[in-house]
């Protein structure tokens, strides 16, 4: 087994692991590695795809061997397109593409009675204008982003203010709130001060 200690970020662990592996990666002994360094971590099998993913086909490529890339792409295929499976969090392939797992069967058949008027006012204000279509779906979106955002600002303001200068995942001193990320430590549960902690973009990425 690889030998990974001291390591600031699950990056930094999960790159080395490859490396001193040559490639042949075992997820079981990187899962057991990345625990034992960070064991508050929700580290699990889609977080391997997209730094796998990443390492065979994107911005960690140069970073290893031909012999290295060769090893580990013999030991799980990985399908074409743009990212890694799981890379979109809980989802599953439908006939149309990726789309969301439903967590709270309560919540899906609300919203799935909200989308459906949201569709149907669409499709009867735009007609046959494609254009039209494209330009009222995205208007919906671009304000339900919004909406969420300004609940997530002021939450971000607090905990700065209340001393919290570093990300709380790999301790790295911020100097200003540009570049940091919002997390909710409780997926289940929505953006409020106590389910909230700020991270640097990196660890939020691998925490996500």
């Amino acid at each position: 087994m690889a030998d990974v200690n001291g390591y600031r970020t699950i990056k930094a662990l999960v790159l080395d692991f490859v490396h001193q592996c040559d490639g042949h990666v075992s997820y079981t002994a990187l899962t057991e590695a990345v625990r034992r360094q960070f064991p508050t971590s929700r580290w699990k099998k889609s977080h391997w795809n997209y730094y796998r993913y990443q390492i065979l086909r994107g911005r960690f490529r140069t970073m290893f061997s031909n012999d290295e890339l060769t090893a580990l792409s013999g030991t799980r295929p990985i399908p074409s397109g743009p990212r890694a499976p799981g890379s979109l969090g809980s989802q599953q392939e439908g006939a149309l593409g990726w789309r969301p797992v439903p967590k709270d069967a309560e919540v899906k058949r609300i919203g799935d009675a909200i989308l459906s008027n949201i569709r149907l006012v669409i499709s009867l204000a735009a007609g046959d204008d494609i254009d039209k279509r494209f330009k009222l779906n995205r208007w919906v979106f671009s304000r339900l982003l919004q909406d969420e955002n300004r609940v997530k600002r002021p939450i971000k303001w607090r905990l700065w203010e209340s001393g919290i200068h570093a990300c709380q995942a790999c301790g790295e001193e911020f100097t200003s709130l540009k570049g940091v990320e919002i997390h909710r430590k409780d997926e289940s549960r929505g953006y409020s001060l106590d389910n909230c902690e700020l991270l640097c973009r990196e660890c939020h990425q691998e925490l996500d």
